[in-house]
Parts: C-alpha cells; structure tokens; sequence
C-alpha cells in the first residue's frame, strides 16, 4: 500500500488544525474566566457589572434568577451552591435580606463575601431592619462604592480599574439622586401609601410620609380588615395622597383599595429585574428610575398625563 507523502501528511494536520475551531466538535473550550464575581440577584449584578466594566479576565454572573423578584425569601437551589464554589467574590445586599448566607458560607470557606450595604445607616420599621436600600440611588452610589473597595482588595492586580469604573457609576447614581430630590421638591402631594416594604429609603429622600403599607409582611396578603385600615387612613389624612405599588408585583389589594377610594394606582419599578446582558444591564437602574421619575411626577401632583398610570378606577 502506498504510504502518504510528506504533502499528504501536511494536509491531513492542516485540516485536523481547521476542524478544531468548527463549533460542536468538542476540541476547544472557552478560556475560563481567571476571577469570576457572583452577584445576588438583579440590583447588585447591575451595580457588579459597571463597576467590573471591561476588566480583562473577570465574569459578572446572578444568581438568583430575575423572575424571582426580591430574594427574601429564595431558598438557595444546588445550581448555586455549585456557581458559588466556583466563584471568587459573593457580592450581597445585606442589611438582613437573606436568610441563607450561613450555609454559603459552611459549603464555601473560601469564597469572598461583600456586604454591599456594610457602614450604611439602616431604617427600622416596626422593630424590623429594612433591607431594601438599593431603592435609593444615593445609596445605591454608597453600595457600588463598597464593591468597588471590596474587588480591588480582591483582586489587586485591576485595583485602578475597578476604582475607576465604581467612581464613575457612583457619580452618574448621585447625580440621579439629586435630580429626583429637585424635581419632586415642589410636589403638592407629599403622603404615600406603600404596597410593600420598598420605598422607606426612597421616600427619606424625597421627604415623603408613608402613611401605610397594603402588605403587612413580604409574601403576606393583607386581610380585609387590613384593607379597610389603609381606606380608613387616606380618607382622614391631612391632605392628598398617593398609591404607589410595585411594576412587577400582582397587586389584587392595591387594585381593591384603588376602586375603593377612587383613585389611581401608579406603579413603581424597585429594579429587581431585567435584561442579564451587559450591555443592555448597565443602564438598567437607571433607566427605570427615570421612568419613576416621570410616575412620581404625576402620582405627586406635578404632572398630567406625564407618568405611567398603570390603573384608574
């Protein structure tokens, strides 16, 4: 049998060379990132990503998944206590929104937890810690600032990088944060009712009384008497006052009291979801908190037809 020629050899390594690039023949894998950051879930994987940028080397994943909303009450499945021992850096919320960080850390001695909202003054509501400080986009600036400080220390060697990239998304939340505050400063409406426990942080900064809460606790529908409380509540209120609930809540409570009362329902977004690509992710926060923005305008009395009426009775 004729052996192949030194030509034939040459071919038969050049294609082998040519076939290891075609997807799915399984001779090459991507390069694996060298330091891999998981956020918590959506507001933190937003303020992770712009604060990691362009890094060379370094991946943004969230775990708990977008549809889930406020992880207060997620229960951690296999799948992320399989991301996180491959992970680096664990960044949370803290302030006393999970209940699993125990076992993360039992299963995961070496993974680097931040707490994102360590060293910021945190609202009590009825003996309880709030959690929800990402709301605030002045906080929301305090918390990508602490990520910054907490992958630099990390991960040194993109120190400059992630200082840079966390000063200038904190700046770009700050200056989100004073907008909000001098637009509103003149609203005529300055009472809120609240569906949930989210807005503490946020009306603070606006100056806005939350004259009550439809959802007595998270996850807990409010009962008829409930209801009749918060009616009771806004018809002697000094003033106006404004019905506020959550984009991406079903709010059967807060349509009873709206038809009740005779009122419209605007609907806030608290950014716990959206779009996971990068590029698309990184203006989320900002983006909904301009829409809130334009909501707040009408629900507060400044202007018609301007925001976002979800419901009118």
């Amino acid at each position: 049998m004729k052996q192949p020629g030194n030509s034939s050899l040459l071919a038969f390594a050049a294609l082998l060379g040519a076939l290891a690039f075609l997807p799915g023949c399984g001779v090459t894998r991507p390069t694996p990132a060298a330091f891999t950051v998981v956020a918590e879930f959506y507001p933190m994987y937003v303020e992770a990503i712009n604060v990691v940028g362009d890094t060379p080397g370094v991946r943004v994943e969230n775990m708990v998944p977008t549809a889930t909303g406020c992880p207060e009450d997620y229960q951690l499945r296999p799948g992320d206590l399989q991301t996180l021992s491959e992970a680096d850096v664990f960044i949370v919320n803290g302030a006393g929104l999970e209940g699993y960080l125990d076992k993360i850390a039992a299963q995961c001695a070496h993974l680097k937890m931040v707490d994102a909202s360590a060293g910021i003054p945190l609202l009590t509501i009825d003996g309880e810690i709030n959690p929800h400080v990402w709301v605030s986009p002045a906080l929301a600036a305090r918390q990508t600032r602490a990520i910054a400080v907490a992958l630099a220390a990390a991960d040194p060697a993109h120190a400059a990088l992630y200082q840079k990239n966390g000063d200038a998304y904190a700046a770009k939340l700050e200056a989100l944060a004073a907008r909000l505050c001098t637009d509103l400063a003149s609203a005529p409406v300055r009472q809120v009712v609240a569906f949930h426990d989210s807005m503490p942080y946020l009306s603070r900064d606006l100056g806005l009384q939350i004259l009550a809460v439809m959802e007595p606790a998270p996850g807990q529908n409010p009962s008829p008497r409930d209801l009749a409380d918060v009616v009771a509540r806004v018809r002697s209120a000094h003033g106006p006052v404004a019905l506020l609930t959550e984009i991406d809540s079903a709010n059967p409570a807060a349509e009873i009291i709206s038809r009740d009362l005779q009122q419209s329902l605007y609907h806030l977004d608290t950014v716990t979801s959206g779009p996971l690509d990068p590029a698309l992710a990184k203006d989320a926060y900002l983006r909904a908190m301009d829409q809130n923005l334009a909501v707040l305008r009408e629900a507060l009395g400044l202007d018609k037809n301007a925001g976002k009426i979800v419901s009118t009775p």
